[in-house]
């Protein structure tokens, strides 16, 4: 409910609770980005002069779930800037946007860091995100090649595969990709 979720968003204004509360500001983030109000959203985020990973996590996911995967890489770039050590769930956004924009070069130079620091084949989501990021991209040599390497398959990693196959206009392989 946008209304009663914007009320709520005034009363925290009024009583001056969310300057305090990083927490509270990650949450309005993502309220108002799952309304596609991706610019209230990052207003939100802008009027903290602290951010923390799950703020930055936020917006990064804001930008990459929307369309706006360019917004998405900047901030991922911003946030290391600042000392933010990416999470999970920082690349898992920062691929997906890499894959909205078919930006395969900086696609591969995040899987490289991600293997850097000891995340790749930890986190299935990390994983799923790199099949997809390169089946979105049209590689799908190396789609397969991650998605081989998987220690477990699971709908998403599968799905992945078969839409990048699918798009690519093979439909053989995805058939037999469902099959399987």
């Amino acid at each position: 409910s946008i209304q009663e979720g914007q009320a709520m968003h005034a009363e925290i204004e009024r009583k001056g609770l969310l300057q305090k509360n990083l927490a509270l500001g990650s949450s309005l983030v993502d309220m108002y980005s799952k309304w596609g109000m991706v610019s209230k959203a990052k207003e939100i985020f802008d009027n903290f002069s602290v951010h923390d990973i799950i703020l930055w996590n936020s917006l990064i996911a804001a930008f990459a779930e929307h369309g706006y995967g360019e917004d998405a890489l900047r901030c991922f770039d911003q946030m290391k800037i600042q000392g933010f050590s990416p999470t999970a769930a920082t690349y898992v956004c920062t691929l997906r946007a890499c894959g909205a924009i078919k930006a395969a070069e900086r696609g591969e130079e995040i899987h490289g860091e991600i293997k850097k620091n000891k995340m790749y084949q930890k986190e299935l989501s990390i994983n799923n995100a790199l099949v997809g990021m390169y089946a979105k991209c049209g590689l799908l040599a190396k789609a397969k090649e991650e998605f081989d390497g998987l220690l477990h398959r699971d709908l998403v990693a599968w799905t992945a595969l078969i839409s990048g196959y699918v798009e690519d206009g093979n439909g053989n392989e995805a058939l037999k990709c469902f099959k399987e």
